[in-house]
């Protein structure tokens, strides 16, 4: 099972690192979608990588507390943060790294995908105001605008990173490791790795679900996304030598994490355009992005009815069973 679990993780990675470069010259030149497919492929192979060295550990270890979340950068949307890792300027230039620690891959993934996400979360926010049909005509043309100039430096930001020296750093040697023969021991591992995970996304999934407080809830369900990413993106990868064990999981875990995303997508949206009803040059305007934020609150709150029945199925489900 070992070879094949090997086997299928190396086709994994190479067919995530093709769609990662071959999306770079489309975000360069701006094209729609081309952001979210770069951003979904470096997650997935941040994702291998990490279950590559945590395989074999009786299960991945517990996340630390998230610490305060610094004021957001300059072209930031609500509810995303800057980069504050330990070792990392905040004030250094992007592309650059002058006092990052050493992580191996799954870092520099995680880093490529803070700059991909900032610019992404403007695309998304961009396209649930146009198609939100309250905002057409003046109220839509004001906000779009409000929002393209919010993105524009995390687009300069982004493209500067993809013109840097760690970024070229980092596609050179994931072109070397993907090219090269997954080790069989930790590859044979990730059906083992999957199963020890399952129970603790469980039993966190509930503990947020359970929050009262709905700003807190909304944060702490991207939290329970964010787990749940490596979970199911290693579980994909290796799906192919463990079909009878995975099947069921993934396609629950796969729901769910669509569904969390749909939550965060909505919240970033109002969090994105409240601040703005304060900015609105007209009742016109100001009462379109009211019905938006409430919209989208509404929208978030349909997505959390949902998640009640994705956790009994997740819960009802024992991969390593």
């Amino acid at each position: 099972m070992r070879v094949e679990a090997a086997a299928a993780v190396g086709a994994y990675v190479q067919r995530e690192r093709d769609r990662l470069v071959s999306r770079e010259p489309l975000v360069r030149r701006d094209r729609p979608g081309a952001v979210k497919v770069m951003r979904t492929a470096s997650r997935r192979l941040r994702s291998v990588w990490h279950a590559l060295e945590q395989s074999g550990t009786p299960a991945p270890p517990a996340a630390a507390p998230a610490p305060p979340a610094a004021a957001p950068a300059v072209g930031t949307p609500a509810g995303t943060a800057r980069d504050t890792r330990p070792g990392t300027r905040p004030d250094a230039e992007p592309g650059t790294r002058p006092h990052a620690q050493p992580g191996g891959l799954p870092e520099e993934f995680t880093w490529l995908n803070e700059h991909l996400g900032r610019v992404r979360h403007f695309d998304e926010t961009a396209h649930r105001v146009a198609a939100h049909a309250p905002m057409a005509g003046r109220p839509a043309r004001w906000t779009l605008l409000r929002l393209e100039e919010s993105r524009g430096p995390a687009r300069r930001e982004l493209l500067a990173v993809l013109d840097g020296p760690r970024y070229r750093a980092l596609v050179t040697e994931l072109d070397t490791r993907a090219d090269a023969p997954v080790p069989q021991g930790p590859a044979g591992g990730f059906g083992t790795w999957f199963c020890a995970a399952w129970p603790v996304l469980v039993e966190d999934f509930a503990a947020a679900a359970a929050i009262t407080d709905p700003e807190i809830r909304a944060d702490e369900l991207h939290e329970v996304r964010k787990a749940a990413k490596p979970v199911l993106d290693t579980g994909r990868s290796v799906a192919r030598a463990y079909p009878g064990l995975l099947r069921s999981p993934l396609r629950v875990l796969g729901a769910l994490h669509d569904a969390l995303g749909e939550h965060q997508d909505s919240t970033v949206c109002r969090r994105t355009v409240t601040p703005w009803l304060d900015e609105a040059p007209d009742a016109e305007v100001r009462d379109a992005l009211r019905e938006l934020t409430e919209h989208e609150y509404a929208a978030a709150a349909a997505v959390e009815a949902r998640l009640a029945v994705l956790h009994r199925e997740l819960a009802g489900l024992n991969p390593g069973r």
